[in-house]
């Protein structure tokens, strides 16, 4: 069986037009970013570096190397993503956190209960405190889940009073826990406000029950099958180390993942990408 060859200039091309990174497919307004987001099924807000994903920014800009503006506050591309990270989780129709690679992302409605699934959500209100005993949560992330479950949504200010983590010097514990429960899609940010500055945060399973029952209702062999599906439709080509960075799953797991995506003419492998090392992945749609 002869090795399929692909110039890394098609992969490009086809990725600038899934990421709307032209200024004919540039997202223009939030109705349009909800539009992209729920096409993409997850996307970051801004780049990552060492990651490969659609990028909300990029497609605001409707271009692949948009350089981060000096005066960011008067940027309209950017604007747009801060309008965007604001209204859509507040109306529910996004997720929007760090639940990819701990870098503020999107994930559509239709791709939240496999994320979820995987993190093994659980309709059980104390489940977080297995994680804990299991030596899976922090002890300051378990003491803002015990106060969220007791009451939420909660100000950010009102949520470090009740934690014990109010102090200036437990700031990083406070924000490193954040970042652990919003990994685990624990918790999410659902709005913002300016008078004074801060956060409203509540339990992804009060604001997403839906996706919650869908969740149950999947296997993680299941859920990391459409995650990686959807992945290569949008990237078109990766190698598993870069699955690994961007999701970190195990590498059986990968494996396990891909074999049956190769097997059902989903994705084709050991492809040589000549400006690139190594053996690919890529998408059988190329």
């Amino acid at each position: 069986m002869s090795t399929k060859t692909i110039p890394f200039a098609i992969i490009q091309q086809l990725r600038e037009e899934q990421y709307r990174q032209r200024k004919a497919l540039q997202v223009r307004s939030i109705p349009e970013a909800l539009q992209f987001i729920n096409t993409v099924g997850f996307c970051f807000a801004f780049k990552a570096p060492r990651a490969e994903l659609p990028c909300l920014w990029h497609a605001a800009c409707g271009e692949p190397n948009p350089v981060y503006p000096l005066h960011n506050h008067h940027d309209p591309y950017i604007s747009l993503v801060w309008q965007a990270k604001d209204v859509l989780p507040a109306q529910s129709a996004v997720y929007y956190g760090k639940a990819i690679k701990k870098t503020p992302a999107f994930i559509s409605l239709s791709f939240l209960p496999a994320f979820l699934c995987l993190q093994g959500i659980s309709p059980d209100a104390e489940s977080y405190v297995k994680y804990y005993l299991r030596g899976e949560l922090s002890q300051a992330a378990r003491r803002i889940m015990d106060s969220l479950t007791d009451r939420s949504p909660q100000l950010t200010r009102d949520l470090k009073m009740d934690s014990g983590m109010s102090l200036p010097e437990l700031r990083s514990n406070f924000d490193k826990a954040m970042t652990e429960l919003q990994m685990k899609l624990l918790i999410l940010k659902i709005g913002e406000f300016y008078e004074p500055f801060s956060f409203l945060w509540d339990l992804i399973r009060n604001r997403f029950p839906e996706q919650v029952k869908q969740a149950l209702a999947m296997s993680p062999d299941e859920a990391r099958q459409q995650i990686l599906r959807q992945y290569f439709r949008n990237v078109f080509a990766a190698q598993p180390i870069q699955i690994q960075r961007l999701f970190g799953w195990s590498k059986s797991d990968i494996a396990e993942t891909l074999a049956p995506l190769v097997a059902a003419g989903d994705i084709l492998e050991n492809v040589i990408i000549p400006e690139r090392r190594g053996l690919w992945f890529v998408s059988a749609g190329i």
